[in-house]
């Protein structure tokens, strides 16, 4: 999908999954005017690339990071609420590789765990290039096993020089009961789970636990648990699944349901992000 706006607002947004790797999704985004959504949430590992402009500054697992300069590179771990703290419009030259399928990442990693990054942003005017690369190569009708090639080494390399490719992507930095809420809410997406069962997972009462939920994740538990079913949703369409089949594993109504929560999230039906594919 291409959004192209004029006079003080000028800029370019691409949002698809190329036809061969259509387990990356790739958010492009280049020119005047763009505002970055105050909340973003993915199931699998991001990867955003500043090719020039800056990167706003962020929440992130409860840190506030500055803004980020072009030759940044910032990587975002499953299932974690980056928040944008600036929602002016700004100049903007970025891309976001998002990993639906993080097992690729696993599959580079030392022993097959998956690394963890503890890091949020990386300055790497190398990598920087690369990713372009590998951008370029999406666009330019590169063959499927070149583009698997070059992604398997541009990860393997951001692996063995950032990640902790020994360990698990683990939370210990959390509390251990706020720890078990999120995994609930994970566990059981297809169903409603109730403040009061949460809170008593949590060893705490119900506003001490929304206070303190949002204060680690970024936001309240029943919205990260919203924004966990949309990620969801966006992972299984990616792998084919039809839309009707996807909103009742998650446990919508229906098909309109889905439809009507994805558009109000991302701005276009899970129809339409079904077909991003090209």
């Amino acid at each position: 999908m291409t959004l192209v706006a004029a006079g003080a607002v000028a800029f370019r947004e691409w949002r698809w999954r190329p036809k061969e790797l259509p387990w990356i999704e790739l958010l492009s985004v280049h020119g005047v005017g763009y505002r970055h959504p105050e909340f973003v949430l993915s199931r699998g590992y991001t990867f955003t690339v500043a090719y020039g402009g800056a990167l706003p500054p962020v929440r992130y697992r409860g840190l506030e990071h500055p803004p980020a300069a072009a030759g940044t590179i910032m990587v975002v771990e499953p299932d974690e609420v980056v928040q944008s703290l600036s929602l002016e419009a700004g100049c903007a030259d970025f891309t976001t590789f998002t990993l639906l399928d993080s097992q690729v990442l696993q599959d580079v990693a030392a022993g097959g765990r998956m690394p963890r990054f503890d890091c949020l942003r990386y300055v790497d005017k190398e990598l920087c290039t690369e990713f372009k690369a590998l951008h370029l190569g999406l666009t330019s009708g590169l063959g499927a096993g070149m583009l698997r090639s070059m992604v398997a080494d541009l990860l393997g390399t951001m692996v063995s020089r950032y990640g902790n490719a020994a360990g698990a992507a683990i939370d210990e930095h959390r509390p251990a009961g706020l720890r078990k809420v999120r995994q609930i809410l994970a566990d059981r997406l297809d169903s409603n789970v109730g403040l009061d069962e949460l809170a008593a997972v949590a060893g705490c009462g119900r506003h001490h636990l929304v206070r303190s939920f949002r204060r680690s994740y970024g936001v309240p538990p029943h919205r990260y648990r919203t924004m966990l079913r949309l990620a969801s949703a966006r992972s299984l369409l990616a792998q084919g699944l039809p839309v009707a089949d996807v909103a009742a594993r998650l446990g919508y109504f229906d098909q309109s349901q889905l439809n009507r929560h994805f558009r109000n999230a991302f701005g276009f039906s899970a129809g339409v992000y079904a077909r991003t594919v090209s």
